[in-house]
């Protein structure tokens, strides 16, 4: 049975991760309480105790508004501490798995087109510019995956869907940003593409790693609605207009749109968003 050091493994993804981990592999996981991976000489230690095949990172400071205001933090636990971990794998001979996010692109590319992998990273915020620090990191690993996923949800934490649900109790109208596109993704789906990739264990290198097609946060929240059988009436606004009501918040990239074609050539499809939406709302509304 191989061994799996999981990191972070109480989070939204964490969690959900470890239990569908533990029916195959050896799971050791840890969490901000058990280890501080800011901290060179604890991670090499963890890593020579555990000596994994897989280690996963799933460990990041994630309030992208938060990350504005506390930079050096942020740019310590998604950026530095990747290194820590990326030098005890390439150490120990193990591959690293680092999870990623679409905010490493500005989001400004033509709504036309997608982004693939190979193009140059330019974040706008400091959410994406400690992340991006995070991926340079991760490749000094040798044997990496860096997955890039966008707009995650899931049963064990704060998300976006949550947030949909709970203000229909008590709001009959919700204005919702209709010009930011990407694709939703559960932790169930991005789950299943780590899995497949331990499996299958293609080449190294970046894979964007979100469910199958496009929308934007207002048609996103109007299928919510829909699908939760909410009566809530859903109203479109632009960022701009958005960002009026609620001139505290950082920018968000118009365009998180990201290609899966490499992916889908490594013998892994994501399910639709739709459907990875209908699955999570059983469950969530269960």
């Amino acid at each position: 049975m191989k061994k799996v050091l999981l990191i972070g493994a109480d989070g939204m993804l964490g969690g959900e991760l470890r239990e569908r981990l533990e029916k195959k592999y050896e799971v050791t996981g840890t969490t901000l309480q058990t280890l501080d991976i800011t901290d060179r000489d604890a991670v090499l230690a963890k890593v020579n105790e555990v000596k994994p095949y897989y280690i996963i990172n799933c460990a990041a400071y994630t309030n992208v508004d938060g990350c504005e205001v506390n930079y050096e933090l942020a740019n310590k636990v998604n950026g530095l501490a990747v290194e820590n971990i990326a030098e005890a794998a390439k150490e120990n001979d193990s591959t690293f798995i680092h999870i990623s996010t679409d905010y490493v692109f500005d989001g400004k590319l033509d709504i036309e087109k997608i982004y693939t992998e190979d193009m140059t990273p330019g974040p706008i915020s400091a959410y994406g510019k400690t992340k991006l620090v995070g991926e340079q990191n991760a490749a000094k690993a040798e044997k990496y995956y860096i997955l890039r996923t966008a707009w995650l949800y899931g049963l064990g934490g704060k998300n976006f869907v949550k947030t949909m649900l709970k203000l229909s109790e008590t709001h009959d109208e919700l204005k919702v940003v209709c010009d930011q596109h990407g694709s939703p993704t559960s932790t169930t789906t991005l789950c299943e593409i780590i899995e497949q990739i331990m499996e299958k264990e293609p080449a190294y290198g970046v894979y964007h790693s979100t469910n199958e097609g496009f929308t934007t946060w207002y048609d996103f929240t109007v299928k919510i609605m829909e699908l939760a059988g909410r009566k809530t009436i859903v109203h479109p606004v632009t960022s701009e207009e958005y960002k009026q009501m609620n001139p505290a918040s950082s920018d968000r990239p118009k365009n998180s749109m990201l290609s899966k074609e490499k992916l889908k050539n490594a013998g892994i499809t994501p399910s639709k968003w739709e459907d990875a939406l209908a699955n999570y709302l059983k469950e969530e509304l269960k």
